[in-house]
Protein backbone atom coordinates (compact mmCIF):
# COMPACT_ATOMS: atom_id res chain seq x y z
CA UNK A 1 0.00 0.00 0.00
CA UNK A 2 2.93 2.56 0.61
CA UNK A 3 4.64 1.90 -2.61
CA UNK A 4 1.24 2.16 -4.08
CA UNK A 5 0.55 5.97 -2.83
CA UNK A 6 4.57 6.46 -3.12
CA UNK A 7 4.27 5.20 -7.03
CA UNK A 8 0.98 7.78 -6.56
CA UNK A 9 2.46 10.78 -5.37
CA UNK A 10 5.86 10.41 -7.59
CA UNK A 11 3.41 10.29 -10.39
CA UNK A 12 1.86 13.51 -9.72
CA UNK A 13 4.88 15.07 -8.85
CA UNK A 14 6.56 14.25 -12.31
CA UNK A 15 2.95 15.86 -14.19
CA UNK A 16 2.80 18.85 -12.34
CA UNK A 17 6.53 19.74 -12.64
CA UNK A 18 6.39 18.84 -16.71
CA UNK A 19 3.09 20.66 -16.97
CA UNK A 20 4.64 23.90 -15.17
CA UNK A 21 8.06 23.58 -17.08
CA UNK A 22 5.42 23.47 -20.34
CA UNK A 23 3.71 26.61 -19.04
CA UNK A 24 6.74 28.79 -18.54
CA UNK A 25 7.88 27.21 -22.05
CA UNK A 26 4.79 28.57 -23.33
CA UNK A 27 4.24 31.92 -21.76
CA UNK A 28 6.98 34.17 -24.42
CA UNK A 29 4.56 33.12 -27.08
CA UNK A 30 1.40 34.35 -25.28
CA UNK A 31 3.51 37.80 -24.29
CA UNK A 32 4.88 37.84 -28.04
CA UNK A 33 3.92 41.52 -29.48
CA UNK A 34 2.28 41.14 -33.25
CA UNK A 35 5.11 42.02 -35.59
CA UNK A 36 5.69 45.57 -36.56
CA UNK A 37 4.26 46.38 -40.25
CA UNK A 38 7.07 46.62 -42.89
CA UNK A 39 7.16 49.65 -45.09
CA UNK A 40 9.87 49.75 -47.77
CA UNK A 41 11.19 53.59 -47.81
CA UNK A 42 12.54 54.59 -51.27
CA UNK A 43 13.68 58.17 -50.95
CA UNK A 44 15.32 59.90 -53.93
CA UNK A 45 17.14 63.67 -54.17
CA UNK A 46 17.87 65.31 -57.49
CA UNK A 47 18.53 68.46 -55.85
CA UNK A 48 21.98 68.48 -57.55
CA UNK A 49 22.98 71.03 -54.85
CA UNK A 50 26.77 70.84 -53.58
CA UNK A 51 24.54 70.50 -49.90
CA UNK A 52 22.80 67.08 -51.70
CA UNK A 53 24.12 65.06 -47.93
CA UNK A 54 22.50 67.24 -45.77
CA UNK A 55 19.14 67.42 -48.04
CA UNK A 56 19.12 63.64 -48.07
CA UNK A 57 19.50 63.04 -44.65
CA UNK A 58 16.71 65.72 -43.61
CA UNK A 59 14.25 63.67 -46.09
CA UNK A 60 14.76 60.39 -44.68
CA UNK A 61 14.86 61.57 -41.41
CA UNK A 62 11.82 63.56 -41.28
CA UNK A 63 9.43 60.87 -42.96
CA UNK A 64 11.77 58.01 -40.65
CA UNK A 65 11.34 60.10 -37.55
CA UNK A 66 7.20 59.83 -38.24
CA UNK A 67 6.81 55.94 -39.07
CA UNK A 68 8.53 54.75 -35.41
CA UNK A 69 5.48 52.02 -35.44
CA UNK A 70 6.63 50.27 -38.12
CA UNK A 71 9.92 48.00 -39.67
CA UNK A 72 12.00 50.34 -42.22
CA UNK A 73 13.26 49.36 -45.13
CA UNK A 74 15.57 51.21 -47.07
CA UNK A 75 17.34 48.67 -49.76
CA UNK A 76 18.91 50.48 -53.08
CA UNK A 77 18.07 46.83 -54.22
CA UNK A 78 14.23 48.75 -54.42
CA UNK A 79 15.48 51.18 -57.35
CA UNK A 80 17.15 48.46 -58.91
CA UNK A 81 14.35 46.19 -58.79
CA UNK A 82 11.78 49.06 -60.44
CA UNK A 83 14.64 49.53 -62.93
CA UNK A 84 14.45 46.06 -63.79
CA UNK A 85 10.40 46.63 -64.60
CA UNK A 86 11.52 49.57 -66.84
CA UNK A 87 10.00 52.22 -64.13
CA UNK A 88 12.78 55.16 -63.82
CA UNK A 89 11.15 57.78 -63.12
CA UNK A 90 8.86 56.69 -60.22
CA UNK A 91 7.02 60.08 -59.65
CA UNK A 92 5.79 58.74 -63.11
CA UNK A 93 4.92 55.15 -62.37
CA UNK A 94 1.77 53.79 -62.11
CA UNK A 95 1.25 52.16 -58.86
CA UNK A 96 0.46 48.48 -60.98
CA UNK A 97 4.05 48.79 -62.30
CA UNK A 98 5.72 49.62 -58.40
CA UNK A 99 3.45 46.31 -57.03
CA UNK A 100 4.53 44.52 -60.15
CA UNK A 101 8.64 44.92 -59.06
CA UNK A 102 8.05 44.31 -55.39
CA UNK A 103 5.65 41.11 -56.15
CA UNK A 104 7.21 38.90 -53.81
CA UNK A 105 8.41 40.83 -50.98
CA UNK A 106 7.37 41.12 -47.19
CA UNK A 107 5.93 44.43 -46.84
CA UNK A 108 2.86 45.86 -46.35
CA UNK A 109 3.47 49.23 -47.52
CA UNK A 110 5.99 51.30 -49.87
CA UNK A 111 6.83 55.22 -49.00
CA UNK A 112 7.96 57.33 -51.79
CA UNK A 113 9.53 60.89 -51.81
CA UNK A 114 11.52 62.58 -53.77
CA UNK A 115 13.54 66.21 -53.97
CA UNK A 116 13.31 67.40 -57.13
CA UNK A 117 15.37 70.33 -58.35
CA UNK A 118 14.87 73.47 -56.99
CA UNK A 119 13.71 76.32 -59.13
CA UNK A 120 15.97 79.29 -58.32
CA UNK A 121 15.12 82.77 -59.28
CA UNK A 122 17.84 85.59 -58.37
CA UNK A 123 16.45 88.80 -57.32
CA UNK A 124 18.23 92.41 -57.16
CA UNK A 125 16.79 95.41 -55.81
CA UNK A 126 17.66 99.05 -54.41
CA UNK A 127 18.95 97.76 -50.98
CA UNK A 128 19.58 93.95 -50.95
CA UNK A 129 19.65 90.67 -53.04
CA UNK A 130 18.08 87.77 -52.35
CA UNK A 131 16.92 84.36 -53.95
CA UNK A 132 14.28 82.67 -54.34
CA UNK A 133 13.64 78.49 -53.84
CA UNK A 134 10.41 76.78 -55.27
CA UNK A 135 11.07 73.33 -54.09
CA UNK A 136 8.54 69.85 -55.35
CA UNK A 137 8.50 66.68 -53.47
CA UNK A 138 6.22 64.10 -55.10
CA UNK A 139 5.24 61.61 -52.22
CA UNK A 140 3.45 57.82 -52.88
CA UNK A 141 2.24 55.94 -50.58
CA UNK A 142 0.99 52.41 -50.82
CA UNK A 143 -0.62 49.99 -49.53
CA UNK A 144 0.94 46.73 -50.89
CA UNK A 145 -1.98 44.46 -49.48
CA UNK A 146 -4.49 46.40 -50.31
CA UNK A 147 -3.25 46.85 -53.81
CA UNK A 148 -4.23 50.53 -53.20
CA UNK A 149 -3.10 54.37 -53.07
CA UNK A 150 -3.02 56.21 -49.47
CA UNK A 151 -1.80 59.07 -50.95
CA UNK A 152 -0.09 59.90 -54.17
CA UNK A 153 0.91 64.04 -54.95
CA UNK A 154 3.05 66.66 -54.64
CA UNK A 155 4.21 69.04 -52.04
CA UNK A 156 5.40 72.24 -53.42
CA UNK A 157 6.29 75.09 -51.42
CA UNK A 158 8.36 78.81 -52.06
CA UNK A 159 11.23 80.51 -49.73
CA UNK A 160 13.57 83.16 -50.21
CA UNK A 161 16.64 84.28 -48.50
CA UNK A 162 17.67 87.69 -48.59
CA UNK A 163 21.18 89.99 -47.51
CA UNK A 164 21.64 93.71 -47.29
CA UNK A 165 25.87 92.72 -48.84
CA UNK A 166 27.38 90.00 -50.11
CA UNK A 167 26.58 87.09 -52.14
CA UNK A 168 23.46 84.95 -50.87
CA UNK A 169 23.36 81.33 -51.57
CA UNK A 170 20.32 79.26 -52.24
CA UNK A 171 20.85 76.57 -49.49
CA UNK A 172 19.13 78.50 -47.08
CA UNK A 173 16.07 78.97 -49.40
CA UNK A 174 15.91 75.53 -50.46
CA UNK A 175 16.07 74.08 -46.94
CA UNK A 176 13.50 76.97 -45.91
CA UNK A 177 11.38 75.78 -48.58
CA UNK A 178 12.00 72.17 -47.71
CA UNK A 179 11.18 72.58 -44.30
CA UNK A 180 7.91 74.09 -45.16
CA UNK A 181 6.93 71.18 -47.19
CA UNK A 182 8.18 68.44 -44.16
CA UNK A 183 4.90 70.58 -42.07
CA UNK A 184 2.41 69.65 -44.32
CA UNK A 185 4.32 65.74 -45.21
CA UNK A 186 4.36 65.35 -41.17
CA UNK A 187 0.47 65.48 -41.34
CA UNK A 188 0.22 63.40 -44.39
CA UNK A 189 1.51 60.66 -42.63
CA UNK A 190 -0.10 60.64 -39.64
CA UNK A 191 -3.50 60.97 -41.33
CA UNK A 192 -2.80 58.70 -44.10
CA UNK A 193 -0.21 55.76 -42.48
CA UNK A 194 -1.82 53.59 -39.88
CA UNK A 195 0.44 54.99 -37.30
CA UNK A 196 -0.45 54.01 -33.72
Amino acid sequence: MKKWISAVLFSLFVILGSATAFAEEAQPELDAKPAKPVVATIYINNAKSTYDAELSKSLSDRFNGKMTSFTLQNDPKFVDKLNKVGVTDISMAERDDILQAFAGENIDYIVYAEIQPPILNSWISMFNQGVKATVTVPVKIIDVKGHKYLYNGKFTETADNSAVFGGVGTKAAVVKALDQIFVKTDAMLINRLPIK
